[in-house]
């Protein structure tokens, strides 16, 4: 580091705070992610396997490499450019999600179709599931004596109800 400049040396002490913080780490790692997922696929590379037969993989990414491109020509109206790495990842895991189970899996999750865990999701809980036929009875006496007392105090009362006296409270079920 005695070679670098002190704009390269802060630089560098801000990068290796950046993403040594917590607070920062994720969103410094999504943005390098995004950049290099971003540039151009490199061409793909035949490989073959002991028999010297091409690999599956290998086929895939040369079949998903020259659709694409054909795909982008289409699209773009001619112009020509190298498919994207996360065009190519995408595109090479849709095809292998004809015959394998796990690129299905990843194929799913990533446009957003993946399953609800039910273990995970909150239950909506009853509240009266808990009370008791009384608890409940008692509940419902309460609430249409309020009702009814909420409807006299809004004016639906005889002109002469301040006669009237309202008994509230008592437990006893002769309310």
């Amino acid at each position: 580091m005695a070679n670098k400049s002190n704009k390269q040396e802060r630089e560098w002490k801000e990068m290796l705070s950046v993403f040594s913080d917590p607070r920062t780490l994720r969103t410094a790692w999504r943005a390098v992610g995004s950049a290099i997922l971003r540039n151009p696929a490199s061409k793909p590379v035949i490989r073959y396997n002991k028999e010297g037969d091409e690999t599956y993989d290998s086929m895939v990414e040369g079949y998903t490499y020259q659709r694409l491109r054909q795909d982008i020509l289409a699209i773009t109206g001619g112009q020509d450019r190298e498919p994207t790495e996360l065009e190519m990842i995408l595109a090479c895991q849709a095809v292998k999600a004809r015959t394998d189970t796990s690129a299905a899996t990843f194929v799913r999750d990533t446009l957003g179709a993946k399953p609800v865990d039910e273990s995970k999701v909150d239950q909506t809980v009853n509240a009266f599931e808990s009370l008791s036929d009384e608890e409940l009875e008692l509940l419902a006496r309460h609430r249409a004596q309020q009702n009814s007392c909420a409807s006299d105090d809004s004016g639906t009362l005889a002109p002469d109800s301040s006669a009237t006296t309202i008994v509230r409270g008592g437990t006893d079920g002769n309310s």
